[in-house]
């Protein structure tokens, strides 16, 4: 013990070693002691009290020393009869265990084997996770996830670099791996995006995480693997989003790994410009947001043998524009062996815009940036970007006015997807005509019968009459010809089924509109596909009529949807009709849900259909509380909108 100073305080554990061991050595010093004063010489007791001064002073400085005190050495007085221990200034060194006794021994070696025991015990507390905890190891890292409703979640890994510097406007790169575990018990950042309803600025550019829930982290279990891909135009929304994506409780019913990805949107994720083309990998600019998905699938490819998936067994499911970037993934040879089978949901693969004519028409966003180079666009902020730069209304109009409504004669929404030559090679079509350069694989084309349900133009359209609904037909029809509006009518008239008491000509005209965007071209699409590929394909339109209106308060829903809206399957799928429909779903509701996970969940498995769905163009599946193959599905109606010209108006995103 060092001279001067207090007792000292113990600060942690570390010190509790010598503690321990200083009170049992002068616990035994003082029972050895003991022991001899009462077997000593009766003749010396003149010696007792210098042995009991010398005592005492043992005892008053056992954990202190006195200033300038020199450190003593327990020794063994030779000159004495009485054998007797003592401090001295000077003397020849014993051990102190020459002095114990055997209790002293024993209790030293319980002591010993008591902090052991504490050692080993701390040692398993720090590498036992607590309760709902689960840890994983990728190529990239160590994640902590989380355990719930029977099924492990994992959210925020990244899967490629943050698009920052000079990584904005250029392809995804590899993230950096982190030392350590990282925690992923929440979502991250969303992309930059203005929100649907709020119109506000969200998200940050540091967004390129995925997110994984699966029922076991066996890696040996081998189950089917959905790498779900979100919807909003390719502007908005994210991986993430209550109702309208995966959950645990899908994931431990179904039996299957669930993957959703944030993607780069809107200008960061598809602006072509010809200035940014220089330091691309193929002299090209567009599409990042699909390179994203692909570097997603690469890392799904790496990665989900961890999390109990199936590398060979991964399908892509997309709404929306998440079903336009099945398409693209689907005819991409970038994308070609990273996936086994696919699932659109309301998608368009209309995607025939040039780069150049997309460079040209984004010209108006350097405009109004100022910029003559990319280090100036790189230097722009989130808001910069987004409130001041893109062309929402104006040409080419990325936020179109009337894509929910008949079409109007002459007006289009420019191109936010492109042919670029390098993630595009050519349309769909003409990849199919050429063949080689596509994914062969099971495919599966899903609309909804009243897909502009979802956000119809006219704000009353609730509250129409009959005499209201023909009028509008005939307004926005008659432009192509004179006899349009006429013919259209007669196809959709007042006197069809409708399953509702009221709002029945909102459904008739959401039904006239769907057609044309989104239904008559899909059937064209699937009977394309079905031609050129060797695998299966699959066509449905879900007619279900929700037991409510929608309640219109989220981000997902702008309008009080009544009938088969954009949208619905996906929302099924996922747990979302109760929080859109404001109430707990219906008997025929959650039958509806029950039947279309059924049948996509036994195709994510097997990549193909029960035999009641025929494959297309045999048949198509209408899904409501049941399945119903039919076939020719309204085909009258299709060949009257194809011969009118109107497959130039349908959805291009």
């Amino acid at each position: 013990m060092p001279t001067g100073g207090r007792v000292p305080r113990f600060q942690d554990s570390a010190e509790v070693k010598p503690f321990l061991f200083s009170s049992l050595l002068h616990f035994c010093s003082a029972s050895s002691e003991g022991s001899r004063g009462h077997r000593g010489h009766r003749g010396h007791r003149a010696s007792a009290r210098p042995r009991a001064r010398s005592q005492a002073k043992m005892n008053e400085d056992a954990f202190e020393v006195l200033e300038r005190a020199e450190y003593r050495y327990l020794v063994q007085e030779e000159e004495e009869e009485e054998e007797e221990a003592q401090y001295v200034r000077h003397r020849h060194y014993i051990s102190p265990l020459l002095v114990l006794s055997r209790r002293c021994v024993l209790l030293i070696g319980l002591g010993v084997a008591a902090l052991l025991s504490l050692a080993a015990y701390l040692g398993f507390v720090a590498q036992t996770l607590p309760p709902g905890v689960a840890q994983v190891t990728t190529d990239c890292g160590q994640f902590r996830g989380r355990h719930k409703n029977g099924a492990y979640s994992f959210k925020g890994v990244p899967y490629a670099a943050p698009p920052v510097g000079d990584l904005r406007w250029a392809p995804p790169a590899e993230p950096a791996c982190r030392a350590g575990v990282t925690d992923a018990g929440r979502f991250r950042a969303v992309c930059p995006q203005v929100r649907p309803r709020s119109g506000r600025v969200a998200g940050q550019e540091d967004c390129l995480f995925l997110n994984v829930w699966t029922p076991t982290l066996a890696p040996g279990a081998g189950l089917p693997v959905v790498l779900w891909i979100h919807g909003g135009r390719l502007h908005a929304l994210s991986g993430g989003e209550p109702g309208y994506s995966p959950t645990e409780q899908l994931a431990a019913d179904t039996q299957v790994v669930y993957v959703s990805l944030n993607y780069r949107l809107n200008a960061f994720g598809f602006l072509a410009l010809e200035i940014l083309r220089e330091g691309s990998p193929k002299n090209t600019s567009g599409n990042y947001g699909f390179m994203d998905q692909i570097a997603a699938l690469k890392w799904v490819q790496r990665n989900i043998h961890a999390f109990g998936g199936d590398p060979e067994r991964v399908s892509i499911w997309g709404q929306s524009s998440g079903g336009t970037s099945v398409w693209t993934l689907m005819t991409s040879p970038l994308a070609k062996g990273l996936f086994h089978a696919a699932v659109d949901m309301s998608g368009s693969s209309v995607l025939n815009a040039s780069l150049e004519r997309a460079e040209d028409d984004n010209l108006v966003f350097l405009k109004r940036t100022g910029c003559r180079d990319r280090t100036c666009l790189r230097h722009l902020s989130v808001k910069q970007v987004l409130q001041h730069a893109v062309p929402w209304q104006d040409y080419p109009s990325w936020a179109p006015e009337d894509w929910m409504d008949l079409p109007t004669r002459g007006r289009f929404a420019g191109p936010v997807a492109v042919v670029d030559g390098y993630v595009l090679e050519a349309p769909p079509f003409e990849v199919w005509e050429k063949g080689g350069g596509h994914s062969d694989v099971p495919f599966v084309v899903g609309t909804t019968e009243q897909e502009v349900d979802f956000s119809p133009a006219a704000a009353n359209i609730s509250m129409w009459t009959w005499g209201d609904y023909q009028w509008f037909v005939t307004e926005k029809l008659q432009a192509f010809s004179a006899n349009l509006p006429r013919e259209a009518l007669a196809l959709y008239p007042s006197s069809a089924p409708c399953p509702t008491a009221d709002r029945c000509p909102e459904r008739a005209y959401t039904t006239m509109g769907s057609d044309i965007r989104a239904t008559c071209p899909s059937n064209e699409l699937a009977r394309g596909a079905a031609a050129a590929l060797l695998s299966p394909v699959y066509r449905y339109v879900v007619t279900h009529t929700p037991s409510a209106p929608v309640d219109e308060s989220s981000d997902l829903m702008p309008f009080a949807s009544r009938f088969s809206f954009h949208r619905l399957d996906a929302l099924a799928l996922f747990g979302g009709l109760e929080a859109v429909l404001g109430r707990p779903p219906s008997d025929r509701d959650r039958s509806f849900r029950d039947l279309l996970t059924r049948h996509l969940v036994h195709f994510a498995r097997t990549g193909k259909m029960k035999e009641e769905w025929p494959e297309y163009p045999a048949a198509t599946a209408l899904l409501s509380d049941q399945l119903t193959a039919v076939h020719n599905y309204s085909w009258a109606r299709c060949r009257l909108w194809k011969e009118s010209g109107m497959s130039a108006y349908a959805w291009s995103t």
